[in-house]
């Protein structure tokens, strides 16, 4: 591993809307309009948070770094499902807590967690990005315009590493990463009940 990923930190970038269903229109208008920025998203993910609590979490799309799942991350971030799966139990640990919280170890501070959870409001929804540091400002600056509420979670030391390590032996990052929506197929949406103690799928 390179001492330029060796000091990488990367940040989830939370981009948090009013209405169920907002958050799935933006990164579809995104994605429809193929804004670039030059910046790689590691991993992204859209979350709903219903009427009646129940979370839904999907990967909107498959190409990128975190979506192709080409290498299998070692350590924690393995156990987790990689970095998409970071973005999971990062949700879960703020919208649920419990298993989910203390599983993340220090990857997520649990005040930032906390963050999480009280931003998704019942019939709401966000987009999350996974995002090295020195594109994060690139990244917001390109959601300006959206009305989000935005929050910026810096991810811990070592997970940090495990997912400089990830990115480093995933050598299939398409050219077109730098798109905020990377890729065109979705994933089978997770659902999370608030206040059951369990994981997301």
């Amino acid at each position: 591993m390179s001492e330029n990923n060796k000091s990488s930190i990367y940040h989830i970038l939370m981009f948090a809307f009013a209405g169920q269903q907002t958050a799935d229109g933006v990164m579809k208008e995104i994605r429809d309009s193929r804004k670039e920025g030059g910046y790689k998203i590691i991993a992204q993910a859209v979350v709903e948070k219903d009427s009646k609590g129940k979370v839904h979490f999907h990967e909107p799309g498959r190409g990128g770094v975190g979506a192709t799942l080409g290498v299998v991350a070692g350590g924690v971030l393995g156990l987790i499902g990689g970095p998409v799966g970071l973005l999971a139990w990062t949700v879960a640990g703020g919208v649920i807590g419990g298993t989910a919280g203390h599983y993340l170890g220090r990857a997520v501070k649990p005040e930032d967690l906390q963050k999480i959870g009280n931003a998704l409001d019942l019939n709401s929804s966000a987009i999350l990005v996974l995002v090295e540091d020195t594109f994060s400002e690139g990244v917001v600056d390109s959601m300006a315009g959206y009305n989000a509420n935005v929050l910026t979670i810096t991810v811990g030391d070592q997970m940090s590493g495990e997912i400089s390590q990830y990115v480093a032996a995933n050598i299939q990052v398409p050219e077109q990463a730098g798109e905020l929506p990377a890729g065109e197929g979705e994933s089978k949406p997770a659902e999370v009940t608030a206040g059951e103690d369990n994981k997301p799928a």
